[in-house]
């Protein structure tokens, strides 16, 4: 443990803050997960959950865990420590490197066994970065662990989980992949749904779409908003391996992209309100008053935020929050 980032003034006052919601963490870790993440996010559980839920396979060979995106901070860690509870190992964790601004921030992340990508890049600075990524992977993979990567970057907004297949083409640079598309990958791609009965940043996620534009200084809101933030029952399943048998060609990522959806589908895991939400989009069909009420407070903070004539467009991207599937 590095004696520098201990020294950090931030440090102390984020074991302050925590001090006073009722977290007492050492101070001089000897392990920053076993002795701060594991129990800050036991501490999650207990006053943002009523509980999770987990449905994990019954074998964990080494690979990349391919997961629904729904919150910045909460789905990788809540994932990781049901993978503990089970006596597994963490996983390392992909991150855009918007997540980690400030220094000491990005140090905490990494002794949590993340990995930054930056998303601003483009050209052959981009390509560069996804080949060095790409061989990070490889080797942890390779040498028996285990990667946790959201299916496209960003968080989904609009309740469609959907894998990019660029992303799995990165993921098949160091596996060779150019030569043999998605078939590189077989055996090592496993997907990972998570499911919130409560999206504590339906608000926010809402008012980005009706904007038409993320506000500076989001990302931090969201990550404060959706540890702290009530969530309700939570879910995880892993499915099996996907497979990939017969994706040679250079120009399979699409399909390869399609199975692993598939393979999330059939998780057959729901949040509370995913079912009422589809159908309300599709058929127009009464909502439970659960899901009104809650509508109506996304209502309420957004109206708090900016002038809104047209209410519609809140209760659609509310609706879209909330139901799940690809």
């Amino acid at each position: 443990m590095a004696e520098d980032f201990l020294r950090r003034p931030e440090v102390k006052i984020l074991l302050d803050w925590l001090q006073t919601r009722g977290l007492t963490l050492p101070s001089n870790p000897q392990d920053v997960q076993k002795d701060w993440s594991l129990p800050f996010m036991r501490w999650i559980v207990s006053e943002t959950t009523n509980g999770v839920d987990a449905f994990l396979q019954p074998e964990d060979p080494p690979g990349v865990l391919i997961s629904t995106h729904r919150d910045i901070v909460c789905d990788p860690a809540l994932y990781n420590l049901t993978r503990v509870e089970a006596g597994r190992p963490t996983t390392h964790i992909v991150l855009g490197s918007n997540l980690a601004k400030k220094e000491w921030v990005k140090e905490l992340m990494s002794l949590n066994k993340a990995l930054f990508i930056d998303r601003n890049l483009s050209g052959r600075a981009a390509l560069q970065q996804q080949l060095a990524l790409s061989q990070n992977i490889s080797d942890i993979v390779q040498g028996g662990g285990h990667v946790w990567i959201a299916q496209a970057p960003g968080r989904a907004k609009d309740g469609v989980d959907r894998t990019h297949p660029g992303l799995l083409r990165m993921l098949g640079l160091a596996f060779g992949g150019e030569k043999k598309g998605a078939s590189a990958l077989k055996n090592y791609i496993r997907p990972v749904a998570i499911r919130y009965d409560v999206n504590p940043c339906d608000a926010r996620l809402v008012a980005e779409r009706v904007r038409g534009e993320k506000p500076q200084g989001d990302d931090e809101l969201s990550m404060l908003q959706g540890m702290e933030g009530w969530k309700g029952k939570v879910r995880i399943a892993e499915a099996p391996s996907v497979s990939l048998e017969g994706l040679t060609d250079r120009t399979s990522w699409g399909e390869a992209a399609k199975r692993v959806d598939d393979a999330l589908d059939q998780c057959d895991i729901s949040g509370q309100w995913s079912e009422a939400a589809k159908a309300a989009l599709v058929d127009d069909a009464p909502l439970p008053e659960s899901l009104t009420q809650r509508m109506e407070e996304v209502e309420q903070k957004i109206r708090a935020w900016m002038q809104l004539e047209d209410t519609s467009l809140i209760r659609r991207a509310t609706l879209e929050v909330y139901r799940e599937g690809s």
